[in-house]
């Protein structure tokens, strides 16, 4: 499945991307996320609520980010299990500069498998348009209750 859109986010790109490089932060915006913890650098340990129609759980996985440009862009690699099946996918955001803040961009391939690869395309792609959109909301938010980097 592709995954692709943009965002904007409503504080300068450099901030942007120290914050979007900071495990606690992150965590306070991922829908779901119980916790997020470093295992070394740039690779964490994420464990994440995740509910698609009835298909709903608990997931572990690791998140990677590599080809690191700063400000600019960077590569997340993730790849969870848990009792609804599993997932695996690589991205990469782009950050740009912009009247009202910082532009977002990203793009990316996810497989999924077992039971929710049964919940169907369309209904997928919605749900993973839904969570993302509630990502970059609740960075704003953050973004606006927190007025220095971490």
């Amino acid at each position: 499945m592709k995954v692709s859109g943009t965002s904007i986010l409503n504080s300068p790109r450099e901030r942007i991307w120290q914050f979007l490089n900071d495990p606690a932060f992150l965590k306070l915006c991922l829908p779901g996320c119980e916790s997020l913890e470093a295992l070394g650098p740039d690779q964490y340990q994420a464990t994440l609520t995740v509910g698609i129609a009835a298909v709903k759980g608990k997931y572990t996985g690791t998140v990677t980010l590599s080809e690191k440009e700063p400000p600019q862009r960077f590569t997340m690699q993730v790849q969870g299990k848990g009792p609804g099946g599993f997932m695996q996918g690589t991205g990469v955001l782009e950050l740009a500069e912009d009247p009202q803040g910082t532009q977002v961009t990203y793009q990316g391939d996810v497989q999924v498998g077992g039971p929710i690869a049964s919940v169907g395309q369309r209904l997928l792609e919605g749900a993973t348009k839904m969570l993302v959109g509630q990502f970059f909301t609740a960075v704003n938010k953050q973004l606006a209750a927190q007025p220095s980097p971490p």
